[in-house]
């Protein structure tokens, strides 16, 4: 029995796969399966983990907050990723009037910290989280960075309706129920030809052609709820009245991952097992698998990491 497609409501989707959490073996019970809308090509978690189940998919061993994490970014990796996000930004975004950034998911709110300091004039920045730190939120206050602890899909009320130039949402869609709501809400909160710039993994590149049957970094069992190609991407952000125009592919983590998974590694914590050199501290290795994204994006091809800028 297949599940319908939340995306386009089509009836008929085949398993990508089925599995349980093998990055950090939360809901060690549960067998999840990933569905691929057979009309739209759309990817989707059904069943999800219900709303209680949240703070257990994402336990204290998580890699965004767990420093002992294999895929935790090591520092140096951490300064040159934020780096190329911020240039990124800057890049899309030349020629626009931005005079407000809103981060959703704005994590530790490095990024958004930076972006004050490199647009032009006197920039409004929010950040908005389900769990912000407080004592990094009075750091980031002193940095000109306002962060509001709020649920995307819930409440978007700490913004102004028509109040904001460019809203960033960085590697959040995939992990959201409805992600189409949430981007309509998100483009009445944009201004007048402002813009959302949204990164998100793809159902593509060498990595996912090599490991979908089971093993695929991106499937994040049961942490991602869909999963997007470049045409359902596209599908959604026009589904929420915005227009694309600017996308592309990125270099992504999601190899190192997969890698691991095959080998019967976890996301919590290194061991003395064959394999532990993929990890996210190892530069050499993190490069080589960032230089064959380069290759693919330089040829034409996909990587399993894709951006669009949509226009209200």
């Amino acid at each position: 029995m297949s599940a319908a497609c939340p995306l386009c409501d089509a009836t008929d989707a085949s398993v990508l796969t089925r599995g349980s959490d093998l990055e950090y073996h939360t809901l060690p019970e549960t067998t999840f399966t990933i569905w691929r809308c057979t009309a739209c090509g759309h990817g989707f978690l059904d069943p999800l983990p219900a709303p209680a189940q949240l703070p257990e998919i994402y336990p204290p061993t998580y890699y965004t907050v767990n420093p002992d994490s294999p895929v935790h970014f090591a520092d140096r990796l951490q300064r040159l990723k934020l780096r190329r996000d911020v240039g990124r930004v800057v890049s899309l975004t030349r020629g626009r009037a931005i005079r407000g950034v809103v981060d959703l998911g704005c994590g530790d709110g490095e990024r958004l910290a930076r972006l004050g300091e490199v647009l032009p004039g006197d920039v409004e920045l929010i950040g908005l989280d389900l769990q912000p730190d407080p004592a990094r939120a009075q750091e980031l206050a002193r940095r000109g960075v306002g962060v509001v602890q709020a649920n995307l899909e819930e409440d978007l009320g700490a913004l102004r309706d028509e109040g904001h130039d460019l809203v960033i949402m960085s590697q959040i869609l995939e992990h959201l129920r409805d992600p189409v709501a949430v981007l309509r809400n998100v483009a009445r909160k944009l201004a007048p030809g402002g813009c959302v710039l949204i990164e998100t993994p793809n159902l593509g590149g060498l990595d996912f052609r090599l490991f979908h049957e089971r093993y695929w970094g991106a499937y994040h069992i049961p942490r991602h709820f869909h999963l997007f190609s470049r045409a359902t991407l596209a599908a959604a952000v026009d589904r929420a009245g915005l227009r694309v125009v600017r996308r592309g592919f990125l270099p992504g983590g999601f190899f190192i991952v997969s890698l691991r998974s095959a080998l019967g590694l976890d996301s919590v914590a290194r061991s003395g097992r064959f394999g532990e050199f993929l990890n996210m501290r190892n530069l050499p290795v993190v490069a080589f698998f960032a230089a064959l994204d380069m290759l693919a994006i330089v040829a034409g091809r996909q990587t399993s990491n894709q951006f669009v800028l949509a226009e209200r």
